[in-house]
């Protein structure tokens, strides 16, 4: 064998992996990042629905007990 090409080798392995593991961590990225999203949304539209349903709640209950209209 010789010392060379065992590092040329060495050299391709060594780079393969280090895109291997740079493909990987961007994959684990992105899954993270599109949960994150989702959760951050879906919480935004909760929290409308909930606001909205408490003024609509408000403002129903402001007109039955608005005494000063008669």
């Amino acid at each position: 064998m010789n010392p060379i090409e065992d590092l040329k080798n060495f050299g391709y392995v060594f780079m393969y992996a280090i895109v291997a593991l740079t493909v990987v961590a961007w994959i684990i990225h992105e899954i993270r990042d599109t949960a994150f999203q989702n959760g951050y949304w879906k919480g935004r539209a909760d929290g409308w629905t909930s606001h909205r349903r408490l003024t609509n709640t408000k403002a129903k209950s402001d007109e039955v007990f608005d005494y000063d209209k008669n």
